[in-house]
């Protein structure tokens, strides 16, 4: 049968069973986002404060101008996070042995995507002709969309630090029942300020946004915010908001395919010579997604204060094959600087300014956390060259950053031996890719000026239909120094590791999927709370059943073994203990109508470190959704149950949220949480969510220490924010 007849049944076929949709964020579209963002989230672990409302732009840009596949690559289609590399690969080798694509729904003729992954990926890519036109730029500044995003929130409970700063007026008392200071009086509240006692500003936290867009071809917008305890408009902060970030990002314009001012992001080839901004790689329940389709230049218009360039940067097309990028940044940091004695210089003495570490959560709430606001000056430039053969595709990468002052870390502890140490730092390597039939060899090697050197390189197979494999394997020298790196690791650096990754996939059939990985790993030199050479492993199962649309259930464990020090006060040198850690996870979501979705789950953990006994720790919870196709209301609530012996026992769940926020806060203790959200859609174009949780411990008095403690077991949160689209 031709193309044609295929392409024809294809269409019928899903007429019948699925009506269009238009490109809006429907319920479904919404849940299958937020639930991809909750992935990454649980991914991300320990580092769960990282601001990830860059990849749900991404995903909510990627919905309003979906990509044509006619005209597509493989970063392109990676930036979707719905596709493996393995049917990212099938879909570009069926255009190559079969030409453009003449429907969408031909989609189910290519070999390895499934039913399940169709449903996904079809509100985001599209079917159209070549074109390749620029867009002229009156059209551009015309046509675009306009948004407008508002946002504040406070904490409930009255924290330590802001005495006589209560907008809810509830009284506040020391834990230990000692007095309170007469904060009436101007006196004491200056001096309280003066030493770090109280916040500077309001508990309020303010986030305001303008952005414009016309498809992906202009994007230009100003984000600021005002953390709680920050001055606003006064004091040390008359000009506002604490941060403010702005960017100019355009495609296709000329000879540049990319073209950035302001604020952006850069990452290239597996990110280990350079890459700003979250690294996305790492070990999760889809076992096979393990390489970076790193997309080179994009905006940036979060607030994470440090995560990103500013500057300018530019992509620009050399001949049919290559393309060359170049990146400039100088921005200030966060830091902890330090004075020290110098007598370097003609046995006098001098003032040698040095920094111990990066300053990274962003708060200037008192003075002694505004003494370390832009305290370091960084500039980074560096530079790109790719080349896209029919199938090989080989970069060169080399970037270089230098810092105002030279970074010292401590000598006195014995892992920082072989850190960075110094005020400049050149990282160069090369990476490639290499598809061959159902094969993909991908990988990258990195040098450091001072000669450390590290590597990665992976294999994806699709052996048959239904089964496919990965191997990575990683080999990062100790005194590799990747300041701007974010590679595959088991580790929070891509430094200091050595290891070997396989993972599988079985799809039996649209109902059945199993995904499991082996991850085995040594670390040459010692760590953070690891005061000797180590060896670990984890291994992870998921199984997965789809029945039918709208109903999924998973049953996940996962198994996590590494040494660290003992938890014994011994003398001397503390020696190492085997930890071991025990995940065990069911999840099931399910449609109960067009317009409500349940989820409900239950995870249990078992934590044990040498010959201690055992720490359990445990949640239930369940989600109620309701996201009405029609009407102006939409609810989302979740009640939690949790226990946990200790902190080492900890779990995580992500939380619903509103736009732009995103929760996946540590578990520990014992007590309920519980949170709902409201969204009403005032007018076409007008949005306005509310969003209240709270958490009741049953285990304790007094929540967090310093200016943070609460005198009390409650601690609530309220945000509201409002979105205007024209």
């Amino acid at each position: 049968m031709s193309r044609w007849g295929v392409c024809m049944l294809a269409w019928a076929a899903l007429a019948m069973g699925v009506q269009a949709q238009e490109r809006e964020l429907t319920p479904e579209l919404r849940d299958m986002i937020e639930q991809r963002i909750a992935n990454v989230a649980e991914q991300l672990g320990d580092d769960s404060d990282a601001d990830l409302s860059e990849l749900a732009d991404q995903l909510t840009d990627r919905l309003y101008n979906p990509i044509n596949l006619n005209r597509t690559n493989a970063q392109e289609l990676g930036s979707l996070y719905l596709l493996s590399d393995i049917e990212i690969n099938a879909i570009l080798q069926h255009v190559q042995r079969f030409g453009k694509f003449i429907s969408i729904y031909e989609l189910q003729t290519v070999d390895g995507l499934d039913a399940a992954t169709l449903e996904l990926l079809r509100p985001f890519v599209t079917v159209s002709g070549e074109g390749g036109s620029n867009t002229p730029l009156k059209i551009m500044l015309t046509k675009g969309k306009h948004e407008v995003l508002f946002r504040t929130q406070i904490n409930i409970e009255q924290r330590r630090g802001f005495l006589g700063r209560d907008p809810f007026n509830s009284p506040y008392r020391y834990a230990n029942g000692s007095p309170l200071p007469d904060v009436g009086d101007p006196f004491v509240m200056d001096s309280l300020r003066r030493n770090n006692k109280v916040y500077l500003g309001s508990p309020w936290k303010v986030y305001a946004r303008y952005r414009y867009q016309y498809r992906r071809d202009l994007d230009f917008g100003i984000t600021a915010e005002k953390d709680e305890g920050e001055e606003f408009f006064k004091g040390t902060q008359k000009k506002g908001f604490d941060f403010y970030s702005a960017h100019l990002f355009l495609r296709n314009v000329g000879p540049f395919k990319a073209v950035a001012l302001g604020d952006y992001q850069a990452q290239f080839g597996q990110g280990l010579t350079f890459s700003s901004g979250l690294s996305f790689a790492r070990k999760s329940a889809y076992s096979i997604n393990i390489e970076r389709n790193a997309q080179g230049l994009m905006p940036y218009a979060s607030v994470n204060e440090n995560q990103f360039l500013r500057g300018a940067a530019a992509t620009m097309g050399l001949g049919k094959r290559f393309e060359g990028t170049a990146f400039i940044s100088r921005k200030k940091h966060d830091a902890n600087l330090r004075s020290e004695a110098d007598t370097s210089f003609s046995g006098s003495d001098a003032d040698l300014v040095t920094f111990s570490s990066f300053q990274e959560d962003g708060y200037h709430r008192t003075y002694s956390e505004l003494d370390k606001k832009n305290a370091l000056e960084e500039f980074v430039y560096g530079g790109h060259l790719r080349y896209r053969g029919t199938r090989l595709q080989v970069g060169a990468t080399a970037a270089r950053v230098d810092f105002g002052h030279a970074l010292a870390k401590s000598s006195t502890v014995p892992y920082n031996q072989f850190e960075f140490q110094g005020q400049s730092n050149t990282t160069y390597g090369m990476d490639w890719k290499l598809p061959y039939r159902n094969l993909i060899w991908f990988g990258e090697v990195a040098r450091s000026a001072d000669g450390g050197s590290a590597g990665v390189t992976g294999l994806l197979a699709a052996l048959d239909k239904r089964l496919s494999m990965a191997l990575l394997y990683r080999n990062l020298q100790r005194n590799f120094h990747g300041l701007y790196s974010g590679a595959f690791t088991e580790g929070s650096n891509p430094w200091n590791e050595h290891g070997l990754y396989t993972g599988i996939e079985i799809k039996p059939n649209r109902k059945w999927v199993f995904n499991a990985y082996f991850d085995q790993f040594t670390f040459p030199w010692l760590r953070y709370q690891t005061n000797a050479p180590s060896t670990g492993s984890e291994v992870l199962g998921q199984l997965t059943w789809t029945p039918s649309r709208g109903v999924q259930l998973y049953v996940k464990a996962r198994h996590q073994a590494k040494p660290r020090n003992t938890s014994e006060a011994l003398p001397g040198v503390p020696p190492l203990v085997g930890t071991r850690q025990d995940n065990l996870r069911f999840n099931a979501s399910y449609r109960v109508s067009r317009g409500i979705t349940l989820r409900s789950r239950v995870e249990h953990v078992w934590f044990q470190r040498g010959n201690t006994p055992v720490q359990n720790g445990f949640i239930l919870y369940q989600d109620v959704i309701h996201r009405p196709m029609m009407g102006r209301l939409q609810f989302t609530g979740r009640v939690m149950l949790f226990t946990t012996d200790s902190y080492d026992a900890r779990l995580y769940a992500f939380e619903s949220d509103v736009p732009g926020v995103f929760g996946l806060p540590p578990i520990y203790g014992r007590g309920m949480r519980w949170y709902a959200m409201v969204r009403w859609s005032v007018a076409r174009k007008v949005d306005l969510w509310a969003r209240y949780g709270s958490t009741l411990f049953t285990d304790r008095e007094v929540i967090n220490s310093g200016l943070q403690e609460i005198a009390g077991s409650r601690k609530s949160d309220l945000k509201l924010e409002l979105r205007l689209k024209f």
